[in-house]
């Protein structure tokens, strides 16, 4: 708290002072600082030099007692030299003052600190407050203002003192004079504005403001240039040079170039060349003319000569103090005082935009598709110059044919804007600007590395060009046509999409794509072998997230040599890949591989070291056409027969063994038999890892015949025999089917207890669509609970958690949104949703299934639980739509001529019947009661609040009463299979 105050009138505490010479006093101690004044000064201050008393220092004395008494008896204090104020900085306004005025200078928030520094120039300010004075005086009022507040100090000084301002000051002055005619040399005045990089803009300026040396780096057409214009004419600096390097071809030239450019005398760059001592001296003679006053030097396209540079502006920034580089380049200069900002690619937004202001200009009046655009953009790697490139291409040609001949973009993609540099002409002459500046061995490592779609790591780049390959990387970085991006196990290498064609281009060009896709194929069958070797052992995580970072190549790898018939390494690659994408629940992309892979089996015989991995192969392909229905299960079944069965690893043999049991029971019987026959002697044998896996497999079967219980606990006994010798992965999905079971059951508490088990080991697994649909069971348990605010969290979570396109999990989570909505009072919401559900159940295809489209289970379960809500939730006719249409599918759904029966499914169809008929009266009492019935005995899903069975059951005793006790009775212990007719009849009789 302010004590003294002596900024406007003397004050202590509030009081004013009395006493001219007392408060004259308190002024002088309070100009000469903590460490007080001399008597002499002191008795100048108080009475002047022509009116000094007869005894000075009996007359200060005086006035120092009366000082005290008007303030406190500590408050001035003795020195050896004369005296002191004896007081905190924070009880003098005028010393609190200064630096808070100071601070604000500093940080240039001149409107604030300019009433401050006012008040502070009244107390004889030295040469820092007055330099603050002059830059806020110049902010806030204008540049004439501070020279005009200069002149005023500076006449001052010399009639009172006979004296001049300070160096720093008259340094200050000069900076001013400049500001009030500033130069912009070398600067280009474009009519069009940039797009896209404001941000950019904005965070190279802050970095210029803390940075002697900025270096605005990446590949050619990002716009650097038009980037590094854009902030020099925003520039603070009052003088601004932009000089242009892309003509100096030879290092030698550069100081002479950039000497040129300034008009220093003999550094005409078309003179004979330099010698080093005239290059030494015009060097001195840039820096004499760039110091004196704050200056951004410019200096544009530095790669091919970036070392010369380099030298340069090291020597510049460390002999000019007020002088701050920026360069574009390629390169960065690699010197101590720079900082580098990596300019990135533009959004599709931005990108997009560009486009379409560019295609306008090029042809006004020509029709734009979105999504095309998008898409060039994208494909375009959203490089400016690429895009721009393109969009001029509208004047002969439409959106749609600019994005076909894409793939050709270089023979595409030139003849520009005429008034650009000949590089910016063609794509093509963009990255032969940096491939000229490459070494040869530099060149074969972007030629051969090319062939990665999703970049790679420093150890697949040795794997195929050898153990020194750093080097080489490390210049392809250097240049921009590499960028480093830290992943999850460390640095990867990625390629524009641009650059990588012209990698490719190069790499045909020289006759060398065969090597290099040998060498990359390769790579990848070691590392499959070494990660596929961990998947199913304790460090299961890692060896997952290895073949997660390379998922993208070597699926690709495994798409060629599959097309090439290389089938070892397609056993190779497809046992890792087969394995990661079953743990990760994508098992439409083995399915999807099944028809190919047998095909190349069907006449190869596996070498002996190659045996275990096609048993593998087999065991994967045969479980995705079991649960499909069968397709391409015989041949597999005889592949098998031909390679043996006997594996001897035993977590092989358990699932071949199974698969057999499957294939067998599916390939001789259809839906007419239950695969427990085949697994009844599996689940007897005396090894634990088979009966586990065998009690997994029956889990699944007693569901899929409507018998939950029987599955729960299958289920159960598998978990308890399962162990973690072969990862966590089992007996997390084990977790995951019980909690689904429960649910089945309508159980909720304890699926909730499995989920909670399984949640954290398939998130770590990166399962995303099976953690997405064990989730979605915890939020339907929280709406069932009551607690809609967990339930809407949970939500929340897993907008970010589902991924793009998952299959199960899309239905999983708007389902669970419909019922919270439903749940709270949000009816119309609710019910729209879950129609959006069944249009999106509707679209979503499974390779392998061979049913009929309209009945696939997925879509059909979603149809049946809408219309249970709608007949729930729902006014009027809404959901008879949906009634009628399942109508129309149930006599199919139980049709004698179906192969498989999916029992669950079809006894969630048989509710939303028998509720409907029920409470809309559409169908006759008794029958609607049978079907409900029947739907109980197909063990039909009550995962959803509105078909839980203690509802059904209250809605067929008030609705119908004791039809529904007579038809349990009539029906018996009668389950499933032996009650199929039974259902065919009803659904005849309601046809």
């Amino acid at each position: 708290m302010t004590t003294l105050s002596v900024l406007d009138e003397v004050t202590w505490a509030g009081a004013p002072v009395a006493g001219e010479r007392t408060r004259a006093l308190l002024r002088a101690l309070v100009e000469a600082g903590p460490r007080g004044a001399s008597e002499a000064a002191l008795v100048e201050e108080v009475w002047g030099r022509d009116d000094v008393p007869a005894h000075p220092s009996k007359a200060l004395q005086v006035v120092v007692s009366r000082a005290r008494t008007a303030t406190a008896s500590s408050a001035i204090e003795r020195t050896p030299r004369g005296y002191r104020l004896n007081l905190p900085a924070g009880e003098v306004d005028a010393w609190s003052l200064r630096p808070e005025a100071l601070r604000l200078a500093a940080e240039k928030r001149y409107a604030e600190a300019l009433p401050l520094l006012e008040r502070l120039v009244g107390l004889d300010p030295d040469e820092e407050v007055i330099e603050a004075v002059l830059r806020a005086v110049a902010a806030v009022h204008g540049v004439p203002a501070a020279l005009e507040r200069f002149e005023t100090y500076r006449t001052g000084l010399a009639d009172g003192l006979g004296v001049d301002p300070s160096p720093r000051l008259r340094a200050v002055h000069a900076e001013l004079l400049a500001r009030d005619r500033p130069v912009r040399s070398g600067l280009r005045h474009d009519a069009d504005v940039l797009i896209g990089r404001e941000q950019d803009a904005a965070e190279v300026s802050a970095l210029l403001k803390g940075s002697r040396v900025v270096t605005v780096l990446g590949p050619g057409g990002l716009g650097k240039t038009s980037l590094a214009q854009v902030i020099a004419h925003g520039a603070e600096q009052p003088v601004v040079h932009f000089v242009e390097l892309v003509g100096v071809t030879a290092p030698e030239d550069v100081v002479s170039e950039v000497g040129s450019a300034l008009g220093v005398r003999d550094s005409v760059a078309h003179r004979d060349r330099l010698t080093p001592d005239q290059r030494a001296d015009v060097r001195s003679r840039i820096a004499q003319q760039l110091d004196g006053v704050p200056t951004l030097l410019v200096l544009d396209n530095c790669e091919h000569i970036v070392a010369a540079v380099a030298d340069l502006v090291a020597f510049l920034v460390a002999t000019v103090r007020d002088l701050t580089v920026l360069t574009t380049s390629r390169s960065p200069l690699a010197i101590g005082a720079e900082r580098v900002y990596p300019l990135g690619r533009l959004g599709t937004y931005d990108g997009s935009e560009l486009f379409r202001r560019r295609a306008v200009a090029a042809r006004p009046g020509v029709h734009l598709d979105e999504v095309r655009v998008d898409e060039i953009v994208t494909r375009l790697d959203g490089l400016p110059l690429a895009i721009e490139l393109a969009a001029v291409k509208v004047r002969a040609m439409s959106v749609d044919d600019i994005a076909r001949r894409l793939e050709n973009r270089f023979e595409l993609l030139r003849g520009g804007d005429r008034s650009a540099p000949d590089r910016h002409q063609t794509l093509v002459a963009v990255i032969d600007w940096s491939w000229n500046l490459l070494s040869e061995r530099d060149r074969k490592a972007m030629r051969w590395l090319s062939v990665f779609h999703d970049g790679f790591t420093l150890a697949a780049a040795e794997a195929m060009l050898g153990a020194d390959t750093f080097a080489a990387i490390e210049e392809l970085v250097d240049q921009s046509l590499l960028t480093v991006v830290d992943a999850q196990l460390g640095s990867r290498y990625r390629m524009l999409e641009t650059v990588r064609e012209f990698g490719r281009m190069q790499l045909i060009d020289a006759g060398e794509e065969t090597a290099a896709r040998a060498a990359q194929r390769a790579w990848a069958r070691d590392y499959a072998d070494a990660s596929a070797g961990r998947i199913y052992s304790p460090e299961q995580f890692d060896a997952m997230d290895e073949l997660r970072a390379e998922e993208s190549n070597l699926a690709d790898i495994l798409r060629q040599v599959l097309a090439d018939d290389e089938a070892e390494s397609v056993i190779r690659l497809f046992c890792a890949m087969g394995v990661f994408w079953t743990i990760a629940g994508e098992h439409q992309r083995v399915i999807m591989l099944g028809g190919p892979v047998a095909d190349l089996l069907l006449e190869w015989e596996p070498p002996p070291e190659l045996l275990e991995k096609t048993r593998l192969v087999l065991a994967l392909l045969l479980f995705g056409a079991a649960v499909t229905g069968g397709s391409g299960l015989e041949r597999l079944m005889t592949i098998l027969d031909r390679v043996g069965a006997e594996a001897a690893d035993p977590q092989l043999r358990v699932m071949l063994k199974v698969m057999r049991a499957m294939a067998g029971s599916v390939a001789r019987t259809g839906a007419g038999r239950p695969l427990e026959d085949e697994l009844a002697h599996l689940v007897d044998d005396p090894d634990q890892d088979v009966r586990a896996r065998a009690y997994t497999f029956l889990s699944h079967e007693r569901e899929n015949l409507g018998d939950p219980e029987g599955a729960v606990a299958a289920g159960r006994e598998a978990l308890r025999l399962t162990g973690t010798d072969g990862g966590l992965w089992p007996q997390a999905m084990l977790h995951a089917q019980l909690s689904g079971l429960y649910a089945q059951l309508g159980r909720l508490g304890e699926a909730a207890e499995h989920a909670r088990e399984a949640v954290p080991v398939l998130r770590r697994l990166g399962a995303d669509d099976d953690l997405v649909q064990t989730r979605a069971i915890l939020v339907t348990y929280a709406v069932e609970q009551g607690r809609l605010e967990e339930a809407a969290e949970i939500l929340a979570q897993l907008a970010d958690e589902q991924p793009h396109g998952g299959f199960g999990s899309r239905g999983a989570v708007h389902g669970a949104r419909a019922q919270l909505l439903l749940a709270q009072g949000r009816i119309g919401e609710g019910l729209a949703l879950f129609r959006e559900v069944v249009a999106t159940m509707g679209e979503m295809p499974f390779p392998g299934f061979t049913d009929d489209a309209d009945l696939v289970p997925w879509r059909v379960a979603a149809e049946a639980v809408t219309v249970v809500a709608c007949a729930r939730h729902g006014e009027g006719a809404e959901g008879s739509d949906l009634f009628e249409a399942l109508m129309g599918k149930a006599p199919r759904l139980v049709s004698e001529e179906r192969r498989a029966q999916d029992y669950p499914v079809t006894g969630m169809v048989l509710l939303a019947l028998g509720l409907w008929g029920l409470l809309r009266d559409a169908l006759p009492r008794e029958e609607s009661v049978r079907l409900v019935v029947l739907a109980d005995r197909f063990g039909y899903s009550r995962s959803f609040l509105d078909m839980r069975w203690e509802r059904a059951v209250a809605d067929a005793n008030r609705l119908a009463p004791g039809v529904l006790d007579r038809v349990c009775e009539e029906y018996g212990e009668r389950r499933g299979l032996a009650l199929l007719d039974e259902a065919r009849g009803v659904i005849a009789r309601l046809a």
